[in-house]
This record gives structure tokens, sequence and C-alpha cells, in this order.
């Protein structure tokens, strides 16, 4: 009996001591709770307006990833650019490279679910062929605006160039001459001014226009060079001022050059206006070829008569120099130009290089503007003739 007694005792005593603690855990839990409540009293305070800073991190982070939402869902989606104005409007712009799986309803969609959450309405702006636009905004603020543009792949044209040269590779050089400016400055002549295709401009001398369009010419970019006057081979000439032949003294040839270089001042270098007898002339050639030498200027042979020793004698005296591959339009009719051209990029690009001569006249100038546009497509380095020199 006296031990239940002491055994129920020890029981009672233990249960007691438990409830103590539990009973002083829960008031030191209640001390600390009353206690954190107190301090937040006693230190809240007003928050302070997003920082500038704040605002555009935040402003970058939502974007960054609705344009990553946007690429994931739709693979034929690129995004190209992203922008801020100063007073806070984001325009993002996203390419379209392949829109069969992708509808405006499907992105307006989109940028409802994701964006609205955040309190922002999307409204769509543009609905074309070539542009969808969507406006992001709360009220009559807007805050974003997003661009999809369709970007077709353009059909690849069928070349108006023959096939053989439609396509070349290394590059092949084409020059090309126009002589004869200078007798006017008419509708063709500014028509020439205004090729935005590189070719060399050759001026004669002693003419109403000869110093303006060489001028003009310049002011373009455009090379020029002193289309020199020279006699036939049977010495008859159109410029008896100017043209150099045999009979004449060397002085007299040397005025004449002289005389021809103040006239187009801007000129680069020479080659010969008809000419078939003075380029047959060593005499001829070499008062050329000095003075040329005297100006730091070159010569290039229009090869008039196949007999010219003027390439030779230019040779000879160290001046760089060349010759004609083809005249363009000895026929002036553009089918018969064309051709001609035609040829010259054949000889291009058989051999690296060539050389045409053409001359002002309507024809030789829609006949360029027409198939030159194609051959620089074509992969012909279109070129001044000083490239061509040596």
């Amino acid at each position: 009996m006296r031990y239940t007694y002491y055994k129920d005792l020890a029981k009672k005593s233990k249960n007691f001591g438990n409830a103590l603690k539990i009973f002083l855990m829960v008031m030191i839990l209640v001390i600390i709770v009353v206690w954190v409540v107190m301090w937040n009293a006693a230190n809240t305070y007003e928050p302070e307006l997003m920082s500038e800073q704040g605002f555009y991190e935040g402003y970058f982070t939502l974007n960054t990833r609705m344009d990553q939402t946007l690429t994931r869902r739709f693979p034929g989606l690129e995004f190209v650019d992203g922008r801020l104005s100063d007073d806070g409007l984001g325009t993002r712009t996203f390419k379209i490279s392949d829109s069969k799986n992708i509808r405006a309803t499907d992105i307006k969609k989109l940028l409802e679910s994701t964006l609205g959450g955040f309190g922002f309405q999307v409204k769509q702006t543009a609905d074309t062929d070539d542009l969808w636009e969507f406006q992001v905004g709360s009220d009559s603020t807007v805050w974003s605006v997003y661009r999809f543009e369709y970007l077709r792949e353009k059909a690849s044209p069928t070349s108006i160039l023959p096939a053989d040269i439609a396509k070349v590779s290394k590059r092949p050089q084409l020059a090309i001459i126009i002589d004869d400016f200078g007798y006017s400055m008419n509708e063709t002549i500014n028509g020439f001014i205004s090729l935005k295709e590189s070719y060399t401009a050759a001026v004669i001398p002693g003419r109403p226009y000869s110093t303006q369009v060489d001028e003009r010419l310049n002011s373009r970019n455009i090379q020029t060079l002193i289309h020199m006057p020279m006699v036939t081979v049977t010495n008859a000439t159109s410029e008896p001022d100017y043209a150099l032949s045999e009979d004449l003294s060397d002085g007299e040839i040397l005025r004449r050059l002289r005389k021809a270089r103040k006239d187009v001042p801007k000129a680069i270098g020479m080659n010969n206006h008809q000419g078939s007898g003075g380029t047959q002339s060593r005499k001829v050639m070499t008062e050329v070829t000095d003075f040329l030498l005297e100006q730091k200027m070159f010569f290039v042979d229009s090869r008039t008569i196949a007999a010219s020793v003027a390439e030779t004698v230019a040779r000879e005296h160290s001046v760089s120099t060349n010759s004609r591959d083809v005249f363009l339009d000895e026929v002036d009719d553009p089918e018969a130009i064309a051709g001609e051209l035609f040829r010259l990029a054949r000889i291009a690009k058989d051999q690296g290089e060539a050389i045409g001569i053409g001359h002002c006249r309507p024809n030789t100038l829609k006949t360029l503007k027409k198939y030159l546009p194609a051959l620089a497509e074509a992969g012909f380095d279109l070129v001044p003739v000083s490239k061509l020199v040596r």
C-alpha cells in the first residue's frame, strides 16, 4: 500500500513539472511576439517612392521575361530590338521569320494573359501584311509598344544577264570609259553624271562645257580623263585646234597638251579621241608620254587602230597605261550595245579584268542603267579605269 501511494505521488509530481515547462515556454513566446509588434510599431515609416533606377530595372526585367515568353511560345519569332524613350515609352521589335504557326490573335492573347496580371491592357493598333503592333498600358497611359514585323524572303529574281555571266566568282574587274563629255550639258549628260555605278568620263578639251562638266563630274567623285584629239590615218580631225599629228613641231604638240590640261584641270589621265594616225606616230606618243610623266598622269589607248604604238611607248617612258578591249556602241542600238557589254563581261571573267569604251549617247546611257546593277549583283567589280593601269 505504502509503495503504491508513493508511486502515484511521484507520477503526479512529474505531470505537474511537464505542465509547468509548457506554461513557461508559451509565456516566453508571447513575450517575444509582443516585443516584435511593439518594435515594428515604433519603427514604422512611409515607403520612399521608387527610384528612377528601380523603375528602369523593373521595366527591363518585366519586358525581358515577356520577350523570352514570346520567343518560347512562338519559335518563328526573333527578338530584334528594345528601346526606351526619355518619357518612358518602351518599344519592343520582333521579326516574324516563319508565320505558319503565328497569328496576331494568338500574340494578343499571350500578351493579355501574361501582362494582364499586372493590371495592363493590350490593344492592337496595326494589322497589315507586314506589321502587327500592340500597345500595352493602363487607363490612358501607354507603357509599351510591341511590334511584330513580317519580313518576307525576297524571291531571287531571274537574272537579266546571259547565264554564263549571271554569277561569277573572284570578282573580275570591269572599267568603262564614256567619251565625249564637253560638247553639251543636256539630259543625257545629266543622266550619266547621276549614274550610281562606277565609270570614268573622258572630257574633250576646247568645247563650251569642257571645264564645267569636268568640275561637275569631279564633284560627284567621277574620275575624268582628257579625251585628247589626234588625227586619223587620213590626217583628218574634228578638233583642228587641239588634234595632235606628226606634222606638228614638238613645241606645238606640247602647247596643245598644256592647253588641253588647262581646259580639263581635274583629269588624272588621258585617252585618245580618234587618233588612228596619231597613235601610230612614235614622235606624237613620245611627246604625249613625256608630258603625262611630268603631270603624273596615265594613258589609256582607245585602240582606234591595231597598229597603235601608244601603249608600247608609254611603257618605255614609265607611264602607267592600258588599252581598250571593247567598243560598246559602234552600233547605236540598245540590243547591240548590250551584246558588246556582255562580251566585255566575258573577257573580264576569263582574264580577270577588261576595259570598255562608250559614248555620251542616250542608248548607251539606257543600256548601262539597265545592266550595270545586274553585273555588280552577278559579282563583277565595277571600277574606275585608274585601277587597271600599270
